[in-house]
């Protein structure tokens, strides 16, 4: 009923570098992979198991792109998927109560292969991404995204719509329509999310709303207590499928590149989910 557990949370290495080209260009590139320092393959917080006794685990975002100081860059590879919107308000990205758990929950993959990206420059405030993730020879697999923000001093907002092929041909793509928003107050930050997903695995009208909201508080100079609510609402036609999960934490600053943390999250399932 009980065990004791050793993991390499999150742990991860990578190289990047940059060449310029002159007239405002530059070629970029990124490989990052998961690392686990106890070889068990599992719970090292980059997703996917299956990589027993592998110090390098899995593949994170990798990728070769071309960037234009006015236009923009592409970029080729591995990429955000559901990540892209993820992480625009997440106090616990990484640790336990991550709110991956809760939005990740129905299979909106985090990351996407195969991908063509593209990255506008900033125009007052307003950038865009589009990703898209062809079929590569399978039926009803292609991916796209579209992705917008927006910034102006301490107010961050973000919109998201994407589409995942399931590679089952006669059957509805995954759908995901996505808010988020925050505000630093600069002594304390707020901020939240709201997540729709329609046609979950390729079901049709198998939908669910998700929604989260949370707060930052610096205390001292070098510690911030923090905490965040995420709520999954019923599977269409399904019920008592819903879920929600608290989580609350404390961060310390050791120094530049060192943080110690502390956090509690709990996980309500209703009978009917096992997020």
């Amino acid at each position: 009923s009980t065990s004791d557990y050793l993991h390499s949370n999150s742990s991860r290495l990578g190289i990047k570098g940059d060449e310029g080209l002159g007239n405002g260009l530059s070629v970029y590139f990124q490989y990052e992979s998961g690392v686990d320092l106890t070889g068990n393959g599992f719970g090292d917080g980059n997703g996917g198991n299956g990589t027993g006794g592998q110090i390098f685990t899995r593949a994170r975002d990798s990728f070769l792109g071309l960037k234009s100081e006015q236009y923009g860059s592409i970029q080729f590879g591995r990429v955000g998927g559901l990540n892209q919107w993820l992480y625009d308000y997440n106090l616990f990205a990484d640790q336990v109560g991550d709110l991956g758990n809760i939005w990740g929950g129905d299979g909106l993959p985090g990351r996407l292969n195969n991908t063509i990206e593209y990255l506008s420059p900033t125009f007052n405030g307003f950038s865009a991404d589009v990703t898209y993730a062809p079929s590569q020879g399978m039926s009803n697999q292609n991916s796209v995204i579209f992705k917008a923000n927006y910034a102006s001093g301490a107010l961050k907002l973000g919109g998201a719509y994407a589409k995942f092929g399931n590679s089952v041909a006669g059957t509805p793509d995954h759908k995901a329509y996505a808010l988020t928003g925050s505000y630093d107050f600069g002594q304390f930050n707020l901020g939240g999310g709201y997540q729709r997903e329609t046609d979950i695995g390729g079901v049709p009208g198998a939908d669910r709303d998700k929604f989260t909201v949370g707060g930052a508080l610096k205390v001292g100079v070098n510690g911030t207590l923090k905490a965040q609510y995420a709520w999954s609402g019923n599977l269409s036609g399904k019920p008592e499928s819903g879920a929600h999960q608290i989580v609350v934490g404390y961060d310390y600053n050791l120094g530049k590149n060192a943080t110690v943390y502390l956090a509690y999250a709990r996980t309500s399932n209703q009978r009917n989910t096992a997020y």
